[in-house]
């Protein structure tokens, strides 16, 4: 029996051992460290624009939204009514510098309008109750102290806010706050929840909740400490449960409520794990980067969804895991209600190789209708040198046992060394401590992108489809017929109905371009569908653009995407020998230099899909003079540029097995 119980703890320290995600290899803080607040101390610059708010930023197959054109301050914060799961209400740490800093949109994400809220002191949350109400706090200043958290309300959907007061009012220390609201129609319904970190005194965490939709609160408690503890979370479970979680030491904690906030009886550690980055001595903080502070704050979202999963709770963070890696996503989960957590044996998030030594950080969850777990983070696996920064997400379908393929949201990556902000001297760089994620029906991720070299909000809508074409670009003569392929790629599970239209900017002076949809509805995703255009012989010489629309059903997803068409003399290809040649060859064209026309040749041994294209010295695609499957032999094809002006040419031919590029010159 004693060799029994032997085996139990031996074979219970190795697997813990095995499946802990303490680094040992990881500079550590000393002993004594203590988690900093996370104030902040120096702001971008800001600049004033008008009232406009947001643009769609289209690259590649799919849309990014930028919803707000002013720069913003990290920190990024969003929710969606439950009553209206196309309504969210979105803002960031930006209010520290305007109070035209707010934003809603009532159409899934695609428009935003910006309205008036209140100068505060960051920190921004917002949230919304079951009734529709919107609810948003943030830190309140007060001779250079920050004493309290401030919360403000919407009934009308984020058009106009109202401020309800302080929810508490201490002489200093406040920081990191959280807001959540009681969503189910249970006892606790539209409960008001706030925690926050308290740096007065050894640092605590404190919790204060609202029964009267934010008009009192009750005095705020200790939860823990003091300790090492920072960087709360709440949500709520559809009985009502309170989930309380914070980052403590090299634990995360959650703390659970059955009584609507009254007592927290339950729960334990959730997470064990090192802190994401590496341990910068001479700023007390971890960093990524060129020093830019990261944390691994544990953050919650519960499934009230009518699913199979219905109450599950899961805990994302970043950490620094055993291995060459310094910076992953992971997920664990509780299936009891918070009793229990799988925490020595997470899910790894992101699925890029293990050991490639790029940096993954700051991540969120929520929970859609259907169940499905959606998680964000950025991610710089796509630069070599691990620099680069873009947005990725992952969804789980099975309740967090496991996630599909990694889906990069940002259509355009960043450099977060070129816009995390400086706060002085000993502390590192700023780029935000969260970042949300969250939806119903459409799930918008809310992130700060500095494509632009300033601090904007970004989101996107997912699942999602996208367009893109086989042609960039396409040629025809008057009188002539061609098509283009409209692929239809896929940003997560996609699955929904979609109706094509298309038209051609500008309209012929004289004659027309007709244009018909091999299938001008689509069901299927992934998928694609043909778009012909056939000229008359009337068409004027010139550019065209061919602008293809695809709307969803329902409105909420609409996207364009653009080809251009260039209707030319250009005479076709013609096979200028029967006999065979033994390799691949580009002439020079002759003559050259050439006005208006010159002749092209080239040459196939074997039977091959061809490209040939001409491009400006800029490297624009702007005529297609052959493309398609061609038989070997030797070739020649003449080139008409009557409508272009002089300059210098490029045309290149490229075969599945060949690449060959010349220059020509127009002089006219």
């Amino acid at each position: 029996m004693k060799t029994n119980f032997l085996v139990v703890i031996v074979s219970l320290f190795f697997s813990q051992t095995i499946f802990s995600q303490i680094d040992p290899d990881q500079i550590q803080p000393p002993a004594d460290f203590i988690q900093k607040p996370l104030v902040k101390k120096v702001y971008p610059p800001f600049k004033q624009v008008p009232s406009e708010t947001d643009a769609v930023v289209s690259v590649g197959p799919f849309d990014n939204i930028e919803v707000t054109l002013s720069p913003g301050f990290a920190e990024t914060t969003i929710a969606v009514n439950p009553r209206d799961p196309l309504n969210f209400v979105a803002t960031d740490n930006g209010s520290v510098m305007s109070s035209l800093n707010m934003y809603y949109t009532t159409d899934g994400g695609r428009n935003w309008t910006r309205t008036s809220t209140f100068f505060n002191a960051g920190d921004p949350v917002v949230c919304f109750d079951s009734l529709g109400n919107a609810y948003y706090c943030a830190m309140r200043q007060s001779g250079g102290q920050i004493v309290a958290i401030r919360v403000y309300k919407s009934t009308n959907k984020g058009a106009n806010w109202v401020n309800l007061g302080d929810a508490f009012v201490q002489s200093g220390g406040v920081d990191k706050e959280w807001m959540v609201a009681d969503q189910t129609g249970g006892p606790y319904s539209n409960n008001l929840y706030m925690s926050y970190s308290d740096f007065s005194q050894p640092v605590r965490i404190r919790f204060l909740r609202s029964t009267d939709q934010g008009i009192t609160w009750s005095t705020p408690v200790t939860i823990f400490g003091p300790g090492n503890a920072q960087g709360s979370n709440i949500a709520v479970g559809p009985d009502g449960r309170v989930y309380l979680a914070w980052r403590g030491g090299s634990e995360s904690f959650c703390k659970v409520s059955t009584n609507g906030g009254v007592s927290f009886d339950l729960g334990g550690i959730a997470g064990s794990y090192s802190d994401p980055g590496t341990f910068n001595s001479s700023v007390g903080r971890y960093v990524l980067k060129n020093n830019i502070r990261v944390n691994g704050f544990p953050m919650l979202a519960c499934d009230l969804s009518n699913g199979p999963h219905r109450g599950n709770v899961y805990m994302v963070y970043g950490t620094n895991p055993p291995g060459p890696d310094v910076a992953d996503i992971f997920m664990v989960r509780s299936t009891d209600g918070g009793v229990s957590w799988n925490t020595f044996s997470p899910v790894r998030v992101n699925d890029d190789a293990f050991g490639n030594l790029r940096d993954q950080w700051m991540p969120d969850v929520c929970v859609d209708n259907n169940g499905w777990v959606w998680v964000m983070w950025y991610d710089s696996r796509n630069d070599p040198n691990n620099l680069l920064t873009e947005t990725y997400c992952a969804v789980s379908t099975d309740g967090g046992v496991s996630f599909q393929a990694n889906i990069k949201v940002s259509n355009q990556p960043f450099n977060p060394n070129s816009v995390a902000v400086g706060q002085g001297s000993g502390e590192a760089k700023y780029l935000g401590d969260y970042q949300e994620i969250s939806g119903k029906s459409v799930v918008l991720p809310y992130w700060t992108d500095g494509r632009f070299n300033t601090l904007d909000a970004f989101t996107a809508q997912l699942p999602d489809f996208g367009i893109q074409f086989s042609k960039s670009s396409d040629s025809v003569a008057p009188g002539g017929q061609k098509s283009n392929t409209v692929q239809l790629p896929v940003m997560g599970p996609y699955s929904g109905t979609v109706n094509f239209t298309a038209n051609v900017t500008p309209v012929p002076s004289s004659g027309t371009i007709g244009l018909t949809f091999s299938q001008s509805t689509v069901s299927t995703f992934p998928g694609s569908t043909e778009i012909a255009y056939q000229v008359s012989g009337d068409v004027p010489l010139g550019n065209y653009t061919i602008n293809v629309t695809g709307t969803e059903n329902n409105n909420v997803r609409i996207h364009t995407r653009s080809f251009q068409l260039v209707v030319t003399n250009t005479v076709g290809v013609h096979q200028t020998e029967t006999e065979i040649p033994e390799e691949y060859s580009l002439y020079q064209n002759f003559p050259n230099p050439f006005n208006p026309t010159t002749e092209i040749k080239f040459s196939l041994p074997v039977d091959t899909k061809i490209s040939l294209k001409v491009f400006d010295v800029l490297g624009n695609d702007i005529y297609e003079l052959a493309e398609g499957f061609m038989k070997s032999g030797n070739h020649s094809i003449i080139f008409d540029a009557s409508r272009l002006p002089s300059g210098v040419y490029f045309y290149s031919l490229r075969t599945e097995g060949f690449v060959s590029t010349r220059r020509m010159l127009l002089v006219k």
